[in-house]
């Protein structure tokens, strides 16, 4: 319970750090860099969502 309440928090903010990178990027950004901080972003919301859903259905 523990660690999916602290995966939780680190998920939700990788999510908005990550997305908050891809979309305030500057134009002369490569495009490699901004697939890696759309992914980042994913993998943090997933795990978020993931870790939140268990959390739920223990209580």
């Amino acid at each position: 319970m523990k660690l999916c309440s602290i995966m939780f928090t680190v998920g939700w903010a990788a999510a908005l750090v990550f997305g908050f990178l891809a979309v305030s990027a500057p134009a002369g950004e490569s495009a490699a860099l901004l697939v890696t901080h759309v992914l980042l972003a994913a993998a943090g919301a997933a795990a978020g969502l993931w870790s939140w859903l268990r959390v739920c259905r223990v209580n």
